[in-house]
């Protein structure tokens, strides 16, 4: 825009031939972050730069370390010590040509800002020194501070304010939205009115964007109709009804084979003779029970005695009877056996079960037209063993965490900033730089980002050299050259 093109003009000038601490104040929203960084890439490109984005948990000497790092390549410091003492003493000797430029200045400390400025006076003194400082704060927010420092010295920092747009250059700012943003005419329209409406300042302007995203997004979860949810209701409760009432019709008829083998059972003890002598006599013994259990009457009728019938024999889990397949279980004589000796001193019999089971007893085939059923299919049991081991794939959830790969003192190119992930693969795709390209995620003034990147250079000049090999409609925007130190800074900012 004009307005900003005239401020960074005002700032070139005043940074060219001396040294000088400029405040540059705007209120939240007027587009400091954007300014300090097109400064840096377009602007300023004779000095050695340092960009410092300052954050509330900082603390002064991750300030000190951060702008020392970017200034001297293998930096020897130490980081208590005040700004002034480490660049006197590492580059004291030489030509000294700094710009250090300051996002959020008014988080810094008061410490802080009397280092800055007694640097900017101690280069005003020295023939071959020229360093200037650039505080991208809030309007009012240093002005108690800077007054303090300079109190009595006879001079005082310089202060440029960031002015709003005017109207032609809301449009204008508007019309460059549309190119990324993908909406359609009368979604342009819409944000054309609301444009008109809020502070026209760059970071208004872009939340209007946010917001028509927002509104596509509620249009389509709005478009569910009372009918429908009305059906989906129904629906819902029509399945849990099936689910309550079908199991009670399976388990009454499922009951009808049980008592058709329990009633099987006695039929099968009679072939079971010609199997073992033993079992023979226990059938024996069971039919003489129960014609004692039969008495005749003084009148010659006979009746049941039920004092004189044996205990009721109760074995869970055995059960000998006809199936279907013409398949049968033979239980073997050892366990008949002791299963009778067993309830005859009072027990239950399932001790006898045991034993046996332990001694893996092998089923026995009656004839060959009578195979024996296998009790458990070993298939089936291994089935739901294999299925019960759920299986985890690693994945990164951190968005541009290949970045953080990167060593520190290389530099990329920053191609775009934008407030939604769908928009940054928007401006990727729409530019064909799909495979040079990647997308990391911060946060500026607690509100997400998406900041397209590419490259890993080792010095600011390579990658200004690469910046003519992008395509035309990138080279458009103004990339602008980016330390993976400052990227890798603003990745941890959204942990």
């Amino acid at each position: 825009m004009d307005s900003q093109i005239q401020l960074l003009s005002r700032l070139q000038f005043l940074t060219r031939f001396s040294s000088n601490l400029i405040q540059v104040s705007g209120r939240e929203g007027s587009g400091k972050t954007w300014l300090a960084q097109c400064y840096l890439e377009t602007w300023a490109k004779d000095s050695k730069q340092a960009l410092l984005l300052c954050h509330p948990s900082q603390s002064d000497a991750q300030h000190r370390t951060f702008i020392l790092n970017q200034l001297v390549p293998s930096p020897l410091f130490n980081e208590q010590d005040p700004l002034l003492q480490s660049i006197d003493r590492m580059l004291g000797g030489d030509k000294v040509q700094l710009l250090l430029v300051i996002d959020d200045a008014h988080l810094l400390s008061p410490t802080m800002i009397a280092e800055l400025w007694a640097l900017v006076v101690k280069a005003q003194t020295m023939p071959h020194w020229q360093i200037n400082v650039l505080l991208f704060s809030q309007t009012g927010r240093l002005n108690k501070y800077l007054s303090q420092v300079s109190h009595g010295q006879g001079q005082t920092p310089l202060e440029l304010e960031i002015g709003d747009f005017s109207e032609a250059e809301v449009q204008m700012f508007v019309e460059v939205m549309f190119t990324t943003s993908g909406l359609d005419a009368t979604a342009r329209r819409q944000l054309k009115e609301q444009a008109k409406l809020v502070e026209p300042r760059p970071g208004e302007l872009v939340r209007l964007n946010d917001k028509e995203d927002q509104g596509m997004v509620n249009t389509s979860n709005r478009k569910l109709s009372p009918a429908l949810l009305v059906t989906l209701l129904a629906v819902v409760v029509g399945a849990a009804a099936v689910w309550l009432f079908l199991p009670s019709e399976t388990s009454s008829s499922s009951s009808v084979p049980l008592i058709t083998e329990s009633t099987e059972v006695p039929m099968e003890l009679t072939p079971l003779r010609d199997v073992s002598a033993p079992l023979s006599a226990d059938s024996d013994l069971l039919s003489v029970s129960d014609a004692s259990a039969t008495l005749p009457s003084s009148n010659g009728a006979r009746f049941d005695d039920p004092s004189v019938l044996p205990p009721e024999v109760k074995v869970d889990g055995l059960t000998v009877g006809r199936r279907d397949e013409g398949k049968r279980i033979v239980v073997p004589a050892e366990l008949v056996d002791g299963l009778l000796a067993e309830q005859a001193q009072g027990g239950s019999g399932e001790r006898a079960v045991h034993s046996l089971s332990t001694e893996h007893a092998q089923p026995t085939h009656i004839n060959e037209n009578s195979p024996v059923t296998p009790s458990v299919p070993e298939e089936s049991a291994n089935a739901p063993m294999a299925s019960a081991q759920p299986s985890v794939a690693p994945r990164e959830n951190t968005l541009g965490y290949e970045l953080k790969r990167v060593p520190a003192r290389q530099y990329a190119l920053q191609l775009a900033a934008l407030r939604s992930l769908s928009a940054a693969r928007n401006f990727i795709a729409k530019h064909g730089i799909n495979d040079i390209a990647s997308i990391y995620e911060t946060r500026r003034s607690n509100e997400p980002w998406f900041i397209v990147v590419t490259g890993e250079f080792n010095t600011v000049a390579a990658a200004r050299r690469a910046e003519q090999n992008l395509p035309n409609s990138v080279k458009a925007g103004q990339p602008w050259v980016k330390s993976y130190s400052q990227i890798h800074r603003e990745i941890d900012r959204v942990k």
